[in-house]
């Protein structure tokens, strides 16, 4: 049987193979941004879809030169308008059963004539039906019900989709976009080692970790995506109180509820602006919290606290890299509290609340 465990060690063959089909995959995506010239990207997601687009976010951005506005489905449209400016709208949903991402791309259908494109991994899903192209995000059907190789496929092909992008826009060259795949490339094949070393940190710090009651993971720049999803994977597995934070939203206020027994994780990275700022909190905390962890590329170190993936890291890619020692802890300390993650929690839940579609 099928565990969470088998589809995070599935990701490298999986991204690897993502990376040799970008082209075909998106070559109706490369024919709409040639043709719309398009810049100001919506994307309706949520859950895991909503974090991991935000974790491609700003890599997107500053490669191809685009604007992203990224909404949660059911606010949007509930309540929201599309902006006059928009002209592609992007529907990312893994497996195509979203009622509220559904029923946000059909109102995006009824009131914008711009390009909607549906991101998923089952191309017959509810969802297709309602987009104008689909791009089959390439990682197959994940049993488990909480997403894995689906959060790392989408976060992949969403900065593949930003290569593409700054080419068709005049963003990189040829020589640039070859640059960009190799780091992509050259990150991929750390992904065995990351899941390697990530499950000897949880041994080293096992018997802290499954006690744990409260967890606040804290990111910035890109990895704020990273940390949410974080926050998603721990409270659907370890079922405790998880909140992820952007480092500075953090400051301000949220970290008034900090107690000795909370368990903090901070993530980041070096080469980056705000590692020192990052640095220094993480020293304060630990001043007055025993539990002050931390995942980087930071070379190794004597800290049993420090996760040091020991890598040089591209602090706009790194999320494809550090989103899995949060998988692989999720996995290990539900299985430490006996959680059965293969049964179903609040069964019922989706038919009462209508919250997916058959």
């Amino acid at each position: 049987m099928n565990t969470m465990m088998t589809y995070i060690d599935q990701q490298y063959e999986i991204l690897k193979d993502i990376t040799s089909k970008y082209n075909e995959r998106l070559s109706s995506f490369a024919s709409v941004i040639r043709e719309k010239k398009a810049k100001k990207w919506l994307v309706l997601a949520t859950g895991s879809s909503f974090n991991s687009t935000l974790s491609a976010k700003m890599y997107i951005e500053r490669i191809a030169g685009v604007k992203i506005e990224i909404q949660e489905p059911f606010n949007f449209y509930e309540y929201e308008k599309i902006s006059s400016d928009t002209d592609l709208i992007l529907a990312v949903s893994q497996r195509g059963t979203s009622y509220s991402t559904i029923e946000a791309i059909k109102k995006c259908a009824k009131e914008a004539e711009v390009p909607q494109i549906v991101i998923t991994s089952i191309m017959d899903s509810p969802i297709v039906k309602y987009a104008h192209e689909v791009i089959d995000m390439g990682c197959g059907i994940e049993t488990v019900g909480y997403s894995t190789k689906g959060v790392s496929a989408t976060i992949l092909t969403l900065m593949l989709m930003g290569v593409v992008a700054g080419k068709e826009l005049g963003k990189l060259s040829d020589e640039d976009v070859e640059n960009e795949l190799d780091k992509i490339k050259q990150l991929i094949e750390l992904i065995p080692k990351t899941i390697e070393k990530s499950i000897e940190f949880y041994n080293q710090n096992k018997k802290e970790l499954d006690q744990a009651q409260r967890f606040t993971p804290i990111g910035y720049g890109p990895n704020v995506g990273t940390v949410k999803e974080a926050e998603t994977k721990f409270t659907e597995t370890i079922r405790v109180p998880t909140q992820g934070f952007e480092m500075e939203a953090y400051m301000h206020g949220p970290i008034f509820e900090l107690q000795e027994d909370y368990f903090v994780i901070f993530t980041e990275v070096v080469p980056s602006t705000v590692f020192e700022r990052s640095n220094k909190l993480n020293h304060y905390l630990s001043k007055h919290c025993r539990n002050v962890y931390s995942i980087s590329n930071l070379p190794q170190s004597e800290n049993k606290k420090h996760l040091a993936l020991d890598t040089d890291l591209d602090e706009y890619l790194s999320p494809l890299m550090l989103v899995v020692p949060y998988q692989v802890l999720s996995y290990y300390i539900s299985l430490a509290k006996g959680i059965d993650l293969s049964i179903p929690v609040y069964s019922d839940f989706g038919e009462v609340m209508k919250s997916k579609v058959e």
